[in-house]
């Protein structure tokens, strides 16, 4: 029987710099190891986030004096470029056809035939956290496994606090008091979890697992359910 998992790609996983606004050698090997994974009879949809790349045209936007909104909706469109771009990395593995825009107003079951989805942003607002979190509820895999440039969530942002501490397991509501349960994601905001999706998975209870996009071995060993280095965030 295959197992559905729904990973949140951040996009300093693969959008860096000026020069590397997507990094196909690094996508490769994303692709290696998701293969490994899907021959052991795994499905995946992969959410991509926006790095290097969306910061730099949000800035763009905030430089021309424009609108939140238009910083948020460039950040969204930023995603589904990324998603496209690794879904032709990924060729045959994945569906023709990314998840982005108005699919994410669906309200019904989603499925879908190959090994891997990719999708990348819905509406302007929320972030990338939010999208896969809709996408675990709706395809009923009810758990995120996001990758990012952080390696877990602490006690207190550690580039502020140097006697923070990682925090392995956590309930949704210890996590939103760590970040200060702000009341909207503000654009480029960069938390562990986003505050929308946080109360959007403590409302609908989905889990949330929190680890470094670097370390791809760590990532096969939370997929193949042996211990890892991490968070785990759920109800």
């Amino acid at each position: 029987m295959e197992n559905l998992f729904v990973i949140k790609i951040g996009g300093s996983t693969f959008s860096t710099s000026e020069d590397k606004l997507f990094d196909f050698e690094q996508a490769n090997k994303l692709k290696d190891t998701f293969t490994k994974l899907i021959d052991r009879g795994n499905k995946f949809v992969l959410v991509t986030g926006g790095g290097y790349a969306a910061r730099k045209y949000q800035k763009m936007v905030r430089d021309a004096g424009l609108s939140e909104y238009d910083e948020h909706y460039v950040g969204t469109a930023t995603n589904n470029i990324n998603a496209i771009l690794l879904r032709g990395v990924f060729g045959d593995l994945a569906e023709e056809k990314i998840f982005a825009f108005s699919d994410f107003d669906k309200t019904e079951p989603i499925s879908f035939n190959k090994s891997v989805l990719l999708a990348g942003g819905g509406h302007p607002g929320p972030s990338g956290d939010w999208d896969a979190c809709y996408l675990a509820k709706y395809t009923g895999a009810n758990q995120v496994i996001s990758l990012k440039d952080i390696d877990a969530v602490y006690s207190a942002d550690p580039d502020v606090d140097k006697n923070a501490t990682k925090v392995p397991t956590l309930t949704w509501d210890q996590y939103l008091d760590i970040i200060g349960n702000p009341e909207k994601h503000k654009p480029g905001g960069n938390f562990p979890v986003d505050p929308l999706a946080s109360k959007f998975s403590k409302e609908n209870g989905i889990t949330f697992k929190v680890l470094s996009g670097k370390d791809l071995n760590n990532f096969e060993k939370s997929i193949l359910g042996e211990s890892f280095e991490g968070s785990t965030i759920s109800i």
